[in-house]
């Protein structure tokens, strides 16, 4: 080939530009949040002008909504066309299938859950309609076909459970190969769909509805301000929004916190202190080692029902942390996880470290993704379903 034609086919457009353009970026919307990811990076990691990029997406908004919606789309083709099936298979075949696409799009819970927020009225509605509808198909195609006994809310709560583990590999990193990993995630949800039902009990762990005021204002400030984080993000939110909605304006603020960094990072300690207790109270209760890991789920899930938008804020807004706080909290996160490793490893010894570790992250993503639906927590059953579910993940 002479140097003319190296040139003009090096330079020639690809004709999945639009694909290679959407796939980088997932990749930097999940790495730095939506906000933190300007137009001209993904240009220049597409290996484009930013002009080009605009030729494909009229912006960023826009590059989002394809990247959520088209992800999405893989799970909501297959659903389709095992309900369209004349012979769908077992339970276990058509979950097979359905975490095969889940590793195909490993970063669409990250996204649906901390970015889908960024996306315009309509096409969020849409995302939420259809997250809706794949937890229902899941229910009906799986859950169903295998607990006809369960009643309605705990059906949900196990499809839920079930839609989460199959999209969990989003959020760690699994020392397993993808097919040892798929067969964990397949035997997990198995576990979780066939778990015996008992009769619960009629009140659970409940988040008060009306919780009092504290009277310090720097508690005021704290919960106002994982609240709007939650809710908008860390970087739609102004340190003036925080204190205009508690009533402190102007530089009263700064008699509490310096920054808006400051507050972030008192919002995830104080998440981080109340998982250190829970722990601590696991440990220290009179039961057998093997019982120890569903205490640590017991606590698990009475901070998440409690603390909300602590948990979200800890998951969702990590990335705008000043990187030595990101760096402290993930040896905190890390050491947590190896607590619950050697607790697993009392009830099932069967375990290699990286399966042990793996149902780790399945089991704390059920907590995290189903105590943020907020149908599922008003439920008086709900944290009595989410501790049964959860703890079958492990033993079943």
């Amino acid at each position: 080939m002479d140097g003319a034609s190296a040139v003009k086919d090096s330079t020639r457009r690809p004709r999945d530009r639009g694909l290679q353009i959407a796939l980088n970026a997932r990749e930097l919307f999940t790495a730095h949040g939506y906000h933190s990811v300007r137009m001209d990076q993904i240009a220049e990691a597409s290996g484009i002008t930013a002009r080009a990029l605009y030729r494909h997406y009229a912006n960023k908004r826009a590059l989002l909504s394809h990247v959520i919606h088209e992800d999405q789309q893989r799970l909501v083709t297959t659903l389709e066309q095992l309900a369209a099936a004349d012979s769908p298979g077992s339970v276990g075949e058509r979950l097979s299938t359905l975490a095969e696409v889940g590793l195909e799009s490993r970063r669409l819970s990250v996204l649906w859950q901390r970015e889908a927020r960024h996306l315009d009225p309509d096409d969020f509605s849409l995302v939420r309609k259809r997250t809706r509808w794949i937890a229902e198909q899941v229910g009906l195609l799986m859950v169903a076909p295998a607990t006809p006994d369960l009643d309605d809310f705990a059906r949900e709560v196990r499809s839920w459970s079930v839609v989460s583990i199959l999209t969990s590999p989003a959020f760690y990193d699994s020392g397993l190969s993808r097919a040892k990993l798929k067969k964990v995630l397949v035997e997990a949800c198995e576990r979780v769909i066939g778990v015996a039902s008992s009769s619960h009990p009629d009140s659970g762990v409940q988040p008060v509805a009306h919780p009092r005021t504290p009277a310090s204002r720097r508690e005021q400030l704290l919960s106002a301000a994982a609240r709007a984080f939650q809710r908008n993000g860390y970087a739609g939110v102004s340190i003036d929004d925080i204190g205009a909605e508690v009533g402190v304006v102007g530089p009263a603020i700064y008699r509490y916190f310096d920054t808006k960094a400051a507050i972030l990072v008192a919002a995830t300690n104080r998440f981080y202190e109340w998982q250190a207790l829970e722990v601590a109270r696991a440990l220290t209760r009179p039961a057998r080692d093997a019982d120890v890991f569903d205490a640590l789920v017991e606590g698990y899930v009475e901070l998440a029902v409690r603390a909300i938008d602590l948990l979200a804020v800890s998951l969702t807004e990590s990335h705008y942390l000043p990187e030595d706080e990101r760096d402290r909290f993930n040896r905190i996160r890390e050491e947590n996880t190896l607590e619950w490793q050697r607790w697993i490893s009392a009830t099932r010894d069967d375990l290699d470290d990286a399966t042990a570790s793996t149902l780790i992250h399945i089991s704390k993503g059920i907590v995290h993704d189903l105590v943020r639906i907020a149908h599922l927590y008003r439920e008086p059953a709900f944290a009595f379903e989410l501790r049964t579910a959860v703890t079958a993940v492990v033993h079943g």
